[in-house]
This record gives C-alpha cells, sequence and structure tokens, in this order.
C-alpha cells in the first residue's frame, strides 16, 4: 500500500523557505535553524503545526498586506491578484482578457499568443484564487469552466495550457486531481 502524505506536510512543502521559518518562529520552535534545507524544516514542522496552522499563516499573510476585509477589500485583492497574473503574461508576449463572463461560466484570465505561418495559437486559461487554501470544489469548478472555454472556442483540450493560481495552498486532494490533467498546473503567488 502506498504510503499517504500527511496533509500538514502537504501544505508545508507549498511554502517558501522564509514561510516554513515564519511559522517556527510563530510556533516557538526555535530549534530550526536558517542553515537547514527546506525539506529537513518541513519535516521537523510537519510534526508541530496542523493543516489549519497553515492556511491560518496564508490567510493573514494576505490580509495584513491589505488591512484586513471581506467584502470590498476581498474583491479588490482578487482583482490585483488578476491583474498580477495578466501583466505576467502579457510580458510574455500573450494577449489577455480579463474578468470575460458567458452564460454558465466565468473566466478570470484569457490568455492568447497568435501562431506563425506553421504553428497554431497557443492560449492559456488562468483561474485566480485569493484565497487560504483552494479545495477540491474550487478545481471542479475551474476544470468545469475550462471545458467549456475549450468548447466554446472550438479548441483542442491538448491545445490549452490550464493554470490555477492561489496566494494560498492548494489541498493534497487538488493536487492529486490536478495530476490527471497533463495540460493544467497549480502555481502559488504573493500579490
Amino acid at each position: 500500500m502506498p504510503r499517504k502524505i500527511p496533509t500538514a506536510k502537504n501544505l508545508l512543502s507549498q511554502l517558501s523557505k522564509k514561510e516554513l521559518l515564519n511559522l517556527a518562529k510563530r510556533k516557538k520552535l526555535r530549534d530550526i535553524p536558517n542553515s537547514w534545507s527546506k525539506g529537513k524544516i518541513v519535516d521537523a514542522l510537519s510534526l508541530y503545526v496542523t493543516a489549519s496552522d497553515i492556511t491560518e499563516l496564508v490567510s493573514k499573510k494576505s490580509r495584513a498586506k491589505t488591512k484586513e476585509g471581506r467584502g470590498y477589500e476581498a474583491r479588490e485583492r482578487g482583482a490585483k491578484l488578476e491583474k498580477k497574473v495578466a501583466s505576467q503574461l502579457r510580458d510574455r508576449g500573450y494577449k489577455c482578457k480579463t474578468n470575460v463572463t458567458i452564460p454558465g461560466a466565468e473566466f478570470d484570465v484569457i490568455a492568447k499568443k497568435e501562431g506563425g505561418w506553421f504553428s497554431s495559437d497557443e492560449w492559456i486559461f488562468a483561474e485566480c484564487k485569493n484565497k487560504p487554501k483552494v479545495i477540491p470544489a474550487d478545481f471542479k469548478k475551474f476544470i468545469g469552466n475550462f471545458r467549456i472555454f475549450i468548447r466554446k472556442r472550438n479548441l483542442d483540450e491538448e491545445e490549452v495550457e490550464g493554470i490555477f493560481y492561489t496566494t494560498g495552498v492548494f489541498d493534497p486532494l487538488v493536487k492529486k486531481q490536478a495530476r490527471e490533467f497533463p495540460n493544467i498546473k497549480l502555481k502559488r503567488v504573493r500579490i
């Protein structure tokens, strides 16, 4: 039987080394030196932290940058994330549209790079979630919108790259489900 990775360890591995060291300080774990490798820090922290400790850390970090807020402020943080993703894609040569809505679906960022004489256009379909933890229901909705976009554009699924961005962490089930889609990537981003 394959070894099951604990949820806390899986979430810890998504954090940067700096975030891991900050979490160790919050938990008052003074025996973790800066010189340790990221893997060793993850192993040590996994004994002392829970999944909720990790989601609380990323949630507090994103709220601290924007002075808390839920309704309007949360929408503003989401819009800021979408603008950052679109800007990164424009820097890579794509033309982008944000917040595209059609009956039955909403698309955060759609990016297109024109193909040349002997190559087809390149498409990127991006979902942006500014939340502490992306759960399987979020991923399922992303896949549904991804497929609607492909069908509306009359594209082949392998021709479109899907990228799911979050400011938080991905639930281990989301990471597992994403492995079934070779053209879909999960990325953490800071705003």
